[in-house]
This record gives C-alpha cells, sequence and structure tokens, in this order.
C-alpha cells in the first residue's frame, strides 16, 4: 500500500469512529485499568512554559489532550487533524472554552505553518500510523521555535520486544496500522534530529482483547479468531512482556519531551 492509500485508510477509520471515540477511550484515559493521571501530568509539566504561547496539537481528534492542555496550560493553540468528522467534535467540545483554539484540516507530514511558528508541537496517540516518522520529525522541528518543545505520546513496544508482538497484533485488527517503537528508538530518532530528550515516562495499562475488537477489528471487519491465532501464536517471552493471559495483557504508554537546540 502506498502512502496516499495508507493515509486514505487512515482518515477513513478515523471518520467513522469518530462518533463512539471518546467512549471508547474512557476505558484507558478515565478506568482503574488505563492509566489514571500520570500521562496528563507528564503532558501538563512538559509543556508548563507555554503559557499564552503558541502551541500545535497535531491530530488532534476528539480534542481529548486539547481540554487539558487549555484547562492546566493555557497556550494558545492551533488543533490539525485531518479527519473533518473529527474536528467537527473537537469544535463542539471546546465551544465554552474561554480560549478557543483554531482548528486546521491538514496533513500532518505537510503542515501548512511557516518556520519557527510555535512553542510547542504536540502528538499523541497518532505516530504509530505514520508512515515515515523522520519525516514528520523534521516537520515538528522545522516549525518550532528555537528551544521550543516536542511532545510525544504514544503506546509503544516494550523495550525488549525485539519479535515485535505487538506490531504484529496491531496489525491483524488495523489495516491502518504503520509502526510502533520502542522508548529508546523513539529517543534515538528525536536526538539524531538535534532534539535534547528528557527521560520518558512510560505507563503501564490493561486492555482486553474485546477491547481492541470493538476499538479497531470491527473497523476493518476482522475476525475475532483472527486475533486469537495472533495471541495464541505469541512466545513464551512475548507472553511474559505483555503479561498476556486470556483475556487481556499489559499495554505501555510512553510521554516524552524534547526540546529544540537553539540555531537548529
Amino acid at each position: 500500500m502506498n502512502s496516499v492509500d495508507h493515509k486514505r485508510l487512515v482518515q477513513e477509520y478515523y471518520s467513522r469512529r469518530a462518533h463512539d471515540y471518546d467512549r471508547q477511550k474512557t476505558r484507558t484515559w478515565d478506568s482503574k485499568q488505563g492509566f489514571g493521571d500520570e500521562i496528563a501530568e507528564a503532558m501538563v509539566d512538559a509543556l508548563q512554559d507555554c503559557k499564552g504561547k503558541p502551541v500545535l496539537e497535531v491530530c488532534v481528534g476528539t480534542a481529548r489532550t486539547t481540554l487539558l492542555l487549555l484547562a492546566k496550560v493555557k497556550p494558545l493553540l492551533v488543533g490539525l487533524d485531518f479527519s473533518k468528522e473529527m474536528l467537527e467534535r473537537a469544535k463542539k467540545k471546546t465551544s465554552s472554552c474561554e480560549s478557543k483554539p483554531d482548528f486546521v484540516l491538514g496533513d500532518a507530514e505537510h503542515l501548512p505553518f511557516v518556520d519557527k511558528a510555535f512553542a510547542a508541537v504536540v502528538c499523541t496517540s497518532s505516530m504509530h500510523y505514520f508512515t515515515d516518522l523522520n519525516r514528520n520529525l523534521a516537520e515538528f522541528l522545522r516549525i518550532l521555535h528555537n528551544e521550543g518543545v516536542f511532545l510525544y505520546g504514544d503506546l509503544t513496544l516494550h523495550e525488549s520486544d525485539s519479535g515485535r508482538f505487538l506490531d504484529r497484533m496491531e496489525s491483524t485488527v488495523s489495516y491502518a496500522h504503520g509502526k510502533y517503537c520502542t522508548p529508546s528508538e523513539v529517543k534515538g530518532m528525536l536526538e539524531d534530529l538535534g532534539f535534547t530528550v528528557s527521560t520518558p515516562t512510560v505507563v503501564p495499562y490493561r486492555k482486553s482483547f474485546k477491547s481492541l475488537m470493538e476499538d479497531k477489528g470491527r473497523y476493518f471487519s476482522v475476525e475475532p479468531e483472527a486475533l486469537e491465532k495472533c495471541v495464541n501464536n505469541a512466545s513464551e517471552e512475548e507472553r511474559r512482556l505483555y503479561a498476556i493471559n486470556g483475556n487481556e495483557l499489559t499495554l505501555f504508554y510512553t510521554v516524552m519531551k524534547a526540546v529544540k537546540k537553539g540555531g537548529l
């Protein structure tokens, strides 16, 4: 599948998923099995100096992270997404906010902004769909002020997952999937581009196979047996890393702050 077709598939997936997205995400963001306040606190801490400054949220979705940032950081926020349906929901959810974001329909690989336009760029739960991570990171670098902050947040491979089980499982239930990274892979790409990277925050949480099918598999007409086969084929080491049992497994969400060095 070429990059254009892949983008179209991701766009269609999220446009179809928009009406149910917030309900689905409460299983992770607002439940005992999810990651509680750790991720939100790490995000706010990374952007604590951005009050009143221009901040771009790439792949803004339905504004879940946006609402947090508006309440806790108070930046001048721009949200970009290439799903019209997700943006419509984001606009409704932020309509009563004191400081309303500007929302832009656009492509994260071809950002419609001038160089050094933003004090921070935020991208959460999205980079595993990108087809060329280095290209996207270079775009984020381009539009950041000197000493600007890139805030990365995404599901990541276990650092010891050499067989990339998580990628195999995700590709089974989501044809839109691109690639997960380990925290060290993300850190290495950012450092190669010239960012200074802080110690990542990695938070484990439990995810049921039923939820995986509801969130992803059903949108691609994947049968439950396909996921079951993938899980059954996991090695003993992969079962240990992800604490797999008959109903669920442990996943890992990583937040990472990277600062653009002056002069880049």
